[in-house]
């Protein structure tokens, strides 16, 4: 109930944020529908009205790492997560990118306010309908498309063109220059992208291992002995306790998710659905898939129906916790780090959270990983969708400095990948516990194979017993897993991602890469005007109908009357206008 509730509140948000935006965008007569106009007018605005107020001497800074003088003060809001920890005496507002984006650059940030990931998109929507932004902010896909259409960021062409460093602009064209175009309104850069062109969510099996071998069982080769797998955890008392109180199969209300997601199990039926349902969901994440030069919608396949299926016999089996319709990830994690939960699905991260805290705590505890499986002879294909960045950094069109943020990303990447790279500002130790600090940045980049060839040089080394041509952060890896092999049982997330070939994420994700054995969305355009409209109703008709059929309170043949529902409430108009894209640019 409680989860109908969110739902419902959601989509009614999304509708009144886009109106109100959208009136917001129309008080000085524009028109909110032409967003190429309107970057086109930022452009100019920007370049009459950041300088700095008439009665306050602007502050010049007329360099890419040069420091302000006199300091300015930027405003940002921030989101963390459970994992979020601080080094002893730091916070948000004293950390090592503050103290030093203020010492090295004179920019002194002013954190508005500070929710957890959860609240995040409604506080933010919140501040958006009333106007109040702050000068920088991290966005998803949809509050993007709203902000530019209400002309509310600035247009950061011209100020990216002239401060970014060659570093950061290399990797702003990460992914053959994708996560540019996705941030970019008819070739005017809007947003700077958080992410893109990368593999890094596709998913594997992590398994209990002790039980496997307490209960006489192989690791999966098939989709059958996935279910096989999941059923005899939940039925022949793997944990030894004498009670029925395990499950096969870990799964809460998002349905998809790096932790606890079906998007794996999914992809062994060679289905590619992906929708997410949660409180931070768009209903802009869909899929598309090339049929025969036509796109089409990825969870209304056939093949999502097979599957549906056997999920449904799982939850009938009793493999699956009958509460997962109404439990979040941070619950469903709990029920597994509890020992209730031997099997899921999940993202390269997974043993760095929440299951690291389990081998902490009972080094017998044995999880293992495995490459997805397929449901017949046909390879199995991992999907994909990191391709596109998922979130983005913009800049308030009342920021007096828009050129900061794009100072802030090259300090950034200067630290982290440049000539004066260092791994403090990477992570840090506090006593046996390693934090990560890259995270507390404003402004963030990247390149999406650094994690993979970090892994291949911590292979190389490990092989030769030689960690000297190692970078900061792959020799703070190679020190982990060979603590780890040494007996140190903290070393051992950092052994699943990036210790051997077949049993570490990074491992078998190189395998995948070698193999191309990915399914990527077809359609890479920005959000069209339908999908923006009825996307969050038609996630929630989507999550709904799939938790019930699973649940076993609707029959898998209502999946059928689901396509119809989809296709006839705005589903049709959205294939058409994602098709019109695509012969536009294929």
């Amino acid at each position: 109930m409680h989860r109908k509730r969110m739902t419902a509140i959601t989509a009614a948000g999304v509708l009144a944020l886009s109106v109100a935006l959208t009136a917001c965008g129309s008080n000085n007569g524009e028109n909110e529908n032409a967003p190429a106009a309107n970057a086109d007018k930022n452009k100019a605005q920007n370049t009459t009205g950041n300088s700095g107020s008439a009665n306050t001497p602007a502050a010049v800074a007329d360099g890419p790492l040069v420091k302000y003088d006199p300091p300015i003060e930027v405003s940002t809001v921030r989101k963390f997560n459970s994992g979020l920890k601080f080094l002893p005496g730091e916070s948000w507002d004293n950390n090592i990118y503050t103290n030093e984006l203020k010492s090295d650059l004179g920019i002194q940030m002013k954190n508005d306010w500070i929710v957890d990931d959860q609240q995040y998109p409604k506080k933010l929507n919140v501040s958006m309908v009333a106007g109040d932004l702050p000068d920088i902010f991290e966005v998803n896909l949809q509050q993007l498309q709203l902000l530019i259409e209400a002309d509310q960021i600035a247009d950061l062409t011209d100020v990216f063109d002239k401060y970014a460093t060659d570093l950061s602009k290399k990797a702003i064209e990460n992914g053959d220059g994708i996560a540019r175009k996705a941030a970019s309104v008819n070739g005017r850069l809007m947003a700077i992208p958080n992410g893109g062109g990368g593999r890094d969510d596709a998913q594997f099996i992590y398994v209990r291992a002790d039980w496997l071998k307490k209960l006489n069982l192989q690791p999966p080769k098939t989709m059958d002995d996935v279910i096989n797998i999941a059923k005899a955890f939940a039925n022949d008392d793997p944990d030894g306790n004498g009670k029925k109180d395990t499950f096969g199969l870990s799964l809460d209300y998002n349905l998809f998710n790096g932790w606890s997601g079906l998007d794996g199990f999914f992809n062994g039926y060679h289905a590619y659905p992906f929708n997410p349902g949660g409180p931070n969901s768009t209903g802009l994440n869909l899929v598309f898939m090339d049929k025969g030069g036509q796109l089409d919608y990825a969870d209304i396949q056939p093949e999502v129906k097979t599957a549906l299926g056997k999920l449904q016999d799982l939850f009938k089996a009793g493999a699956i916790n009958p509460e997962f319709g109404v439990d979040s990830g941070e619950k469903s994690a709990a029920l597994a780090t509890a020992g209730k939960v031997g099997m899921t699905y999940g993202a390269f991260w997974v043993p760095t959270w929440p299951i690291n805290e389990m081998i902490a705590k009972d080094p017998k505890v044995d999880w293992e990983i495995y490459p997805l499986v397929s449901a017949d002879d046909q390879p199995v294909k991992a999907l994909s969708n990191n391709i596109v960045p998922a979130s983005f950094t913009v800049v308030s069109k009342k920021s007096k400095h828009p050129e900061a943020a794009v100072k802030i990303l090259n300090f950034y990447m200067e630290k982290n990948y440049g000539e004066s790279r260092d791994e403090k500002y990477h992570s840090q130790k506090n006593g046996d516990e390693t934090i990560g600090v890259f995270g507390l940045s404003p402004v963030s980049g990247g390149f999406s194979e650094t994690n993979q060839d970090d892994y291949y040089s911590v292979q190389e080394a490990l092989t030769a017993k030689d960690p000297s041509k190692l970078n900061p952060t792959a020799k703070a890896y190679y020190d982990s897993v060979t603590s780890y092999r040494a007996g140190d049982v903290k070393g051992w997330p950092m052994e699943k991602l990036f210790g051997g070939d077949n049993t570490s994420t990074y491992g078998i994700l190189g395998q995948y890469k070698k193999n191309n054995a990915f399914m990527t969305n077809a359609f890479l355009g920005a959000p069209t005007e339908t999908m923006v409209r009825n996307g969050p109703a038609l996630r929630d008709l989507e999550v709904k109908t799939f938790t019930k059929i699973i649940m076993g309170e609707q029959p898998l043949d209502s999946f059928d009357q689901f396509v119809a529902d989809w296709k006839k409430q705005g589903g049709d108009q959205i294939i058409q206008e994602v098709n019109d894209w695509y012969k536009e640019h294929k």
